[in-house]
C-alpha cells in the first residue's frame, strides 16, 4: 500500500492523556499508535506541548530508551522515520488525528 509521493499510507490512532504532568520542559498530550502500510505498527509515539522559550507548540516524540554504558544521561530513538519526507508525514499524521480526537473529546 504506497501512496501516489511513494511513501506508505498511514493511519493513527490516539489516546488522549489527561492525568498529571510532570511540570518539565513539556506537557503530556497523549500517545499515538502509527500503523505503517497496514502491515507495521509503532505503538507509544508520545505527543507532548513544548514549554521551551522559542519552541512553543505540540511535537512528537517517538518511542526511546535511555542510553548505557556511559551514555544514561542520552535517549535513543527506537523506532522513527528516517527520511525528512517520512517524519513530516507521520508528524502531520499524528498531529491531525490528535486536533480531531480532542475536538471530538471536547464536544462528547
Amino acid at each position: 500500500m504506497t501512496a501516489t509521493n511513494g511513501l506508505p499510507k498511514l493511519e493513527t490512532r490516539i489516546r488522549l492523556y489527561s492525568g498529571p504532568n510532570n511540570g518539565g520542559k513539556a506537557d503530556l498530550l497523549g500517545f499515538a499508535e502509527l500503523t505503517i502500510g497496514g502491515a507495521f505498527v509503532i505503538k507509544d509515539i508520545r505527543i507532548l506541548l513544548s514549554k521551551e522559550k522559542g519552541k512553543g507548540g505540540v511535537f512528537v516524540s517517538f518511542p526511546s530508551k535511555r542510553g548505557s554504558g556511559g551514555h544514561e544521561s542520552e535517549y535513543f530513538d527506537i523506532a522513527h522515520p528516517i527520511t525528512v519526507e517520512a517524519y513530516d508525514k507521520a508528524r502531520k499524521s499524528i498531529v491531525e488525528a490528535y486536533d480531531k480526537a480532542r475536538a471530538s473529546a471536547v464536544t462528547a
